[in-house]
């Protein structure tokens, strides 16, 4: 298995991409309260490092969704889904 993979992700109206040049095979979850209900399931991340890019990114908003986190989303959609 390649040591990392390239990412391209959007939101679902189109208006904000993220590419990721090196993303880890690895993946993390979180089953907390707030991700679960933020993702309707357990919420999945994979270590981007910091080789990430933006197109679209004043269309970015931010909620701080508790006192330790925020969650970035699009403004016209709610969520940015990756293609791998």
């Amino acid at each position: 298995m390649p040591e990392g993979i390239k990412g391209k992700g959007y939101c679902l109206c189109g208006v904000v991409q993220v590419v990721v040049e090196t993303m880890s095979c690895k993946v993390g979850a979180c089953h907390c309260n707030t991700c679960r209900k933020w993702c309707g399931a357990p919420f999945v991340a994979a270590d981007c490092s910091t080789e990430v890019s933006f197109v679209g990114e004043e269309n970015i908003t931010v909620f701080d969704s508790s006192e330790w986190a925020e969650r970035g989303f699009c403004k016209t959609a709610s969520r940015i889904y990756f293609i791998v």
